[in-house]
């Protein structure tokens, strides 16, 4: 299968998504759409859309936001495979008409435990501590599915149909990744009052971080095939 990932800043890629796709034999391309790269409909069967720190709403500031959403909206309508991430898990709500908007309780940024529901409380069974950097949250889309919930924000994750899943929190972002948003972002830690070695977290977190991004990524890619994604 041939997965297109949206970047939309340069710092934060697929990390070890990258891995857990190609080890299952995906060919796998990143895309700056916030350079205006994008693919075409036919030229992808699964469609990652990443994390940046714009809002859904900040399509004026941001045009290429505009895009991502079409292809979104195509992609859906094609019954291709879908993944957001952070921002990309926002857009892929606000597609399906549920408003995204500024978090009542705050920013979650570091590492967090958040409380699997449904599929995903098969796959992990209890609660997983994963890295966060997010301010907005999202209404759960219609006809979906809750998939996990923080103490901070119920909707954490969705699924939309068999082949469309939406993550608030980030299971790819490798060391070196969070490393490169300290520095992209420090104004924001700042501000907010976090310290940077809070954000680095312990080495147990990473290693657990980079199990459960290939345990999901088995049931991500076990849901499309089984949904008809070839």
């Amino acid at each position: 299968m041939r997965v297109a990932a949206l970047k939309n800043v340069n710092v934060e890629g697929l990390g070890n998504l990258r891995k857990s796709f190609e080890k299952r034999g995906f060919s796998v391309r990143e895309f700056d759409a916030f350079k205006g790269e994008f693919p075409k409909l036919e030229d992808f069967d699964v469609l990652v859309v990443l994390g940046g720190p714009m809002g859904v709403y900040e399509d004026d500031k941001y045009p290429f936001l505009a895009e991502e959403k079409r292809l979104i909206e195509g992609a859906l309508q094609e019954g291709k495979g879908i993944l957001g991430i952070c921002l990309g898990c926002q857009l892929l709500a606000n597609v399906l008409g549920a408003p995204v908007y500024r978090g009542e309780w705050g920013k979650e940024i570091g590492w967090k435990p958040i409380y699997p529901q449904m599929d995903l409380e098969l796959l992990f069974l209890d609660e997983i501590t994963v890295f966060h950097w997010h301010g907005d949250t999202f209404d759960l889309p219609r006809d979906s599915l809750r998939l996990a919930s923080s103490q901070a924000y119920k909707n954490q994750a969705f699924r939309y149909g068999n082949s469309a899943v939406g993550l608030q929190f980030h299971l790819e972002v490798t060391k070196s990744d969070v490393l490169n948003w300290i520095e992209a972002y420090k104004e924001e830690l700042e501000a907010e009052g976090i310290p940077q070695e809070e954000v680095l977290g312990k080495d147990e977190f990473w290693r657990n971080l980079e199990g459960y991004c290939d345990r999901f990524a088995d049931y991500f890619v076990g849901l499309i095939k089984n949904s008809g994604v070839e």
